[in-house]
């Protein structure tokens, strides 16, 4: 292994022998890792019963690090069978409402374009992938001021480009199948 020129290693204290290459770049490994080890903590560190993921997909993807300051991220999102069990929902929206009420749905999703909200909800045999169950409860998240990161017409891009393309991309050269975009949906519920 080679230093460049303009990375000079200083010279081993007397007394201590000096190391080889090798050596020297696992100490520099070593010595990053260490430095590196309280940010990948602070990273990855949650509160209890805390959501996983607070970005859009795209921030998501990204690693949503920034150096400015943002408005604080709103994310304690309820799951799907919080929703189901609920007695009130957020805006007066009614249990009873279609999901193509609010996911228009083409042809191939018919059985998606005749269930309730509240049946999306329980779960359904032809949701297997339950990201039509996670998208109901995202919106009502949104209705209730609990998720600050998404919102409907988001929610209906990710829908809308899934029925079309069978995937959604939230970067370009990323895709998200169903299993994936519920995934992501599910991270943002506690």
């Amino acid at each position: 292994m080679h230093e460049s020129s303009d990375q000079q290693q200083a010279p081993a204290p007397a007394g201590t022998p000096a190391l080889s290459p090798a050596g020297q770049a696992r100490r520099r490994l070593a010595t990053a890792g260490v430095a590196a080890s309280g940010v990948l903590l602070t990273v990855a560190s949650q509160p209890g019963m805390a959501c996983d993921i607070c970005r859009s997909p795209s921030g998501f993807l990204s690693g949503a690090l920034q150096s400015q300051q943002v408005p604080k991220t709103v994310c304690s999102g309820r799951s799907p069978s919080y929703w189901k069990r609920s007695a009130n929902w957020p805006n007066h929206l009614a249990k009873t409402t279609k999901f193509s009420a609010l996911f228009p749905c083409n042809s191939a999703f018919g059985s998606y374009k005749n269930a309730t909200l509240q049946q999306m909800l329980s779960g359904q045999s032809f949701d297997n992938q339950k990201i039509g169950q996670y998208l109901v409860a995202a919106h009502l998240n949104v209705l209730a001021k609990l998720s600050s990161f998404q919102n409907l017409p988001m929610l209906q891009n990710i829908w809308k480009e899934f029925q079309a393309r069978g995937y959604y991309a939230p970067v370009a050269g990323k895709r998200w199948y169903a299993y994936d975009i519920a995934f992501y949906l599910s991270g943002t519920m506690s």
